[in-house]
């Protein structure tokens, strides 16, 4: 249930809550019917809508957990190989249809690391940033400090990686820049992230010149 309040728009929980109510109603009315000796022909034709109310977000459900599977498999595919455009449009396409639902730090992280490998560096740190604050205003509702800094240190070098990156771009000296990300004590979840950025040059300095 935690997962479906996080992932899903609000319009998708009322119809699934509504769908459950609905649903039970129609039940204890059939008990009812029954107990009374009554025609329940006509009442069973109503239980096809809180089963499809229920089944639409559980659907959408299933959909968003194949997406971000999906997401991290042509992310690791992308950086791999920065020159594969199919798995770059997918993971563009996926990483916008993600975007509209991520709501928590986690999610909202993963796109700016997909913006990241995809050379939008304006972007990464756009959602790094909304990472932390989104982070800030839940832990103001249940602090915990240790979350906050682990979700801060993660959104500030997912930062750094991408302003590195947008160094690349401009044509600063790469030897200063390699010499930079040596240098980075870095998350080790980012670890590869780093080593691609320095993959990913020859292709954004194509799609710079283009």
């Amino acid at each position: 249930m935690k997962t479906l309040i996080q992932d899903l728009h609000l319009y998708e929980l009322v119809l699934l809550f509504l769908g459950v109510a609905l649903f039970f109603i129609l039940i204890f009315a059939l008990i009812y019917y029954i107990l009374k000796h009554q025609e329940i022909k006509k009442l069973l034709y109503f239980f096809p809508v809180p089963i499809i109310m229920i089944a639409y977000p559980s659907i959408q459900e299933i959909n968003i957990s194949k997406d971000k599977l999906a997401l991290t498999k042509y992310q690791q595919e992308v950086e791999n190989n920065p020159n594969d455009t199919i798995a770059r449009q997918q993971l563009e396409g996926l990483s916008e249809k993600l975007e509209k639902r991520a709501s928590t730090p986690e999610d909202i992280l993963k796109i700016s690391k997909a913006q990241l490998v995809l050379g939008n560096s304006q972007k990464a740190i756009y959602y790094a940033n909304k990472a932390t604050e989104v982070e800030k205003e839940r832990a103001a509702q249940k602090p915990n400090k240790q979350t906050v800094a682990a979700t801060t240190a993660y959104a500030n070098e997912l930062k750094s990686l991408a302003k590195i990156q947008e160094q690349y771009k401009a044509g600063v000296d790469t030897s200063i820049i390699n010499a930079k990300i040596k240098n980075m004590n870095i998350d080790p979840r980012l670890f590869k992230k780093r080593e691609f950025i320095k993959l990913n040059q020859s292709y954004i300095n194509r799609k710079t010149s283009n």
